[in-house]
C-alpha cells in the first residue's frame, strides 16, 4: 500500500470518528468535497497546506493524520526518555506538485515537532501558487541548492546551502529553488496547538 493511500485511510478513520460526512469536513476545514474524497481513495497525495487544513477541520495534529500518531494522549514516557533514528531515505514520503515531503521518524508519537527532508520543486511564484499559512512556527535550513524565501510581510530572501530562516507559520510563505534544479532543506515545523471544539 502506498503512504498516500495509507494518509487517505487515517483521514477517513477520522473523519468517520468524528461522524462528519465529506460535505460537513469540506466545510469545516476549507478542502473542496471532491478533494477530501480523492485522498480518502489514495487517488490525489495533499499539500502540506490541505494537510494543515484538514488537521484544522478535524482537531487533530499533523502527527495524527499524517503518521497515526494518536497525540491526544498524554505522554507515558519519562523526560529525556524519547529517541529514534532518522535514516537517509526512510520516512513517510508525500508528493506535491511543490515539494518532496519525507517525515522523518514518523513512529515517534506526540512529537512537539516536525522534521522535515524536503525536496524543493518549484522554481516561480506562478509555479507555486499562493502562499501556505498554517498554525505553529518552523526552521528551515538549505541541505543543497538555492532558495528564494517568499512572505507575506517580508521582502523576499535568497539562501543557500547553509543559510536557514525562522519564521511564524501563520505568516503566508513559500520556498522556491532559485537554483538551477531542485533544492535540498530540512525543516522543523511546531505542531500548531489544538483547540477542542
Amino acid at each position: 500500500m502506498s503512504y498516500k493511500s495509507e494518509v487517505g485511510k487515517r483521514l477517513r478513520t477520522l473523519r468517520k470518528a468524528d461522524q462528519l460526512t465529506l460535505a460537513e469536513l469540506a466545510a469545516r476545514s476549507g478542502v473542496s468535497v471532491s478533494s477530501i474524497s480523492k485522498i480518502e481513495n489514495g487517488a490525489l497525495s495533499p499539500t502540506l497546506d490541505v494537510i494543515l487544513k484538514l488537521c484544522d477541520g478535524l482537531s487533530v495534529t499533523i502527527g495524527e493524520l499524517v503518521t497515526g500518531a494518536d497525540e491526544n494522549q498524554a505522554r507515558q514516557t519519562a523526560p529525556n526518555s524519547r529517541f529514534a533514528t532518522a535514516y537517509r531515505g526512510e520516512g513517510a514520503l508525500i508528493s506535491t506538485p511543490n515539494y518532496d515531503y519525507l517525515y522523518l521518524c514518523p513512529d515517534v508519537k506526540n512529537k512537539l515537532m516536525v522534521p522535515i527532508h524536503a525536496t524543493v520543486k518549484a522554481s516561480s511564484m506562478t509555479q507555486f501558487g499562493e502562499l501556505f499559512r498554517h498554525g505553529g512556527e518552523e526552521f528551515l535550513y538549505v541541505l543543497d541548492g538555492e532558495i528564494e524565501v517568499h512572505s507575506e510581510f517580508y521582502e523576499t530572501v535568497r539562501l543557500t546551502r547553509g543559510d536557514g530562516v525562522y519564521l511564524d507559520s501563520a505568516m503566508g510563505h513559500a520556498y522556491v529553488s532559485a537554483g538551477d534544479g531542485d533544492a535540498e532543506v530540512l525543516c522543523i515545523c511546531t505542531e500548531p496547538q489544538v483547540q477542542n471544539i
